[in-house]
């Protein structure tokens, strides 16, 4: 009972090429707008703006860095879950 799966090369609905960016980019300004939102909460502040020079260079970096890391994650789960949805059998 082998069910022989191309794992290298999956047949995926070109549907998924069209859908899969558009969701990332919402999903991704979803949870920027989600962490400004948590920062100020949890400080009580608005979140730092990395291009302001009266922010310090360590907490641009280190917000720079959340964001940017928190976007990829996000992107990496949107595209998994397209390609897992558009998959072909």
């Amino acid at each position: 009972m082998s069910v022989e799966h191309n794992e290298a090369n999956p047949q995926v609905n070109p549907l998924v090429h069209v859908i899969a960016p558009v969701a990332a980019i919402a999903a991704t300004m979803l949870a920027r707008r989600l962490l400004n939102g948590g920062y100020q909460r949890i400080t009580g502040h608005s979140a730092p703006v990395p291009k302001d020079p009266s922010v310090s260079f360590s907490r641009a970096i280190a917000w720079t860095a959340l964001t940017a890391a928190t976007a990829a994650v996000v992107e990496v789960m949107v595209y998994r879950s397209a390609m897992h949805w558009g998959e072909r059998s």
